[in-house]
């Protein structure tokens, strides 16, 4: 991550220790996508399919 690659939505899961299924359940009972949910809980940026940790700026 360091080098400015994004990772997966069950990586970004594994790394924060979160049950991507719990994740997926939450979301659907807030009405979220898993990737707003997750956007929304951990702060983390979704850009091209991949998540970014918060205050990293992503170049287009």
């Amino acid at each position: 991550m360091g080098n400015g690659t994004g990772i997966r939505q069950k990586e970004l899961c594994n790394l924060l220790g979160l049950d991507y299924k719990a994740v997926a359940v939450s979301a659907k009972q807030l009405g979220l996508s898993t990737h707003a949910y997750l956007q929304q809980e951990t702060g983390w940026i979704l850009r091209d399919e991949l998540y970014y940790p918060p205050n990293t700026e992503v170049i287009d």
